[in-house]
């Protein structure tokens, strides 16, 4: 049996996760050789994350990682309660009942990721703690941030790989190591990132192929042609993807009814809203509100 009892759906600034649908989990990260051994299935951020409870009787089927830098919370499993303050982490290790839950007067704020791969099986294996003192570290947050600011910008190979490559560094980075981070360089975005930020701001619209090259000042066929060699898909379908993504943390995030979630991504056509979703989620929007375990 799972449990989940919702947290307050407030706003984004407090709550936010990305879950990677199955289909890019499967072509982008499993048959991937660079990224396979250690890779992201779901990430957020929950900050006083009051009401946060979850009970999975079987366990979730990805590793769990939680990173308290606020506040206090519980984690029980193996027969073993594990009290969490701010700076500590712990590692569930998957297939594992647990339970999990901010403390009623002090509730936690919480960094965390599910991943998967062999090398996560192997590393969660060799852990002689689950729970340990990570401290606190202003760089480590940023990390965080880029690896979610890649992931927010959709699901091209590029942005897949540089996000789990990060993985690597700020699981080393909580488990082994407190070195400061280099910032990478800031490189002014080509077209096609032009573009995706032109998709990013105008979620909320139907655009066409030509209005999305008008936008970048490029002709349709050259912009399909560039935009599928960067990222593998097409601008339209890249374009759905950022609006299913968004959809996703209305749903978790909100009480707005799905044909109103529909409206602010700019689809009137309830059917055609939820054939798209479920062709990109594997599940209908209904089903993922009601099932959807963080």
């Amino acid at each position: 049996m799972e449990k989940h009892l919702a947290r307050q759906k407030n706003s984004f600034d407090i709550q936010k996760a990305i879950i990677i649908p199955k289909n890019v989990l499967a072509k982008q990260c499993n048959e991937n050789r660079i990224i396979n051994n250690l890779f992201i299935t779901d990430i957020g951020y929950y900050r006083k994350a009051l009401n946060h409870y979850a009970r999975r009787d079987n366990g979730a089927d990805q590793h769990i990682l939680i990173y308290c830098t606020e506040g206090k919370g519980m984690v029980a499993f193996k027969n073993t309660d594990y009290h969490i303050e701010a700076g500590n982490f712990i590692i569930i290790p998957k297939k594992t009942a647990h339970i999990y839950q901010a403390d009623p007067s002090l509730p936690w704020t919480i960094y965390w990721f599910h991943f998967l791969g062999t090398g996560a099986d192997q590393l969660v294996g060799s852990l002689q703690h689950y729970k340990a003192y990570a401290g606190f570290n202003e760089e480590r947050n940023m990390l965080f941030d880029t690896i979610y600011n890649r992931l927010e910008r959709g699901f091209s190979r590029e942005n897949i790989i540089a996000a789990n490559l990060s993985l690597h560094h700020y699981i080393a980075e909580i488990i082994y190591t407190d070195k400061n981070l280099i910032n990478d360089k800031i490189i002014a975005p080509d077209k096609v990132e032009e573009v995706i930020d032109f998709m990013r701001n105008n979620i909320e619209k139907m655009l066409s192929l030509k209005e999305l090259a008008l936008a970048v000042y490029l002709s349709p066929s050259y912009l399909s042609a560039i935009f599928k060699k960067k990222t593998g898909t097409s601008p339209i379908d890249y374009f759905n993807q950022l609006k299913i993504q968004k959809t996703t943390q209305y749903l978790l995030f909100t009480n707005l009814r799905i044909n109103e979630i529909a409206q602010k991504i700019g689809i009137k056509d309830p059917y055609y809203f939820s054939r798209l979703f479920s062709s990109i989620m594997g599940t209908s929007p209904k089903k993922y509100r009601d099932n959807r375990y963080n």
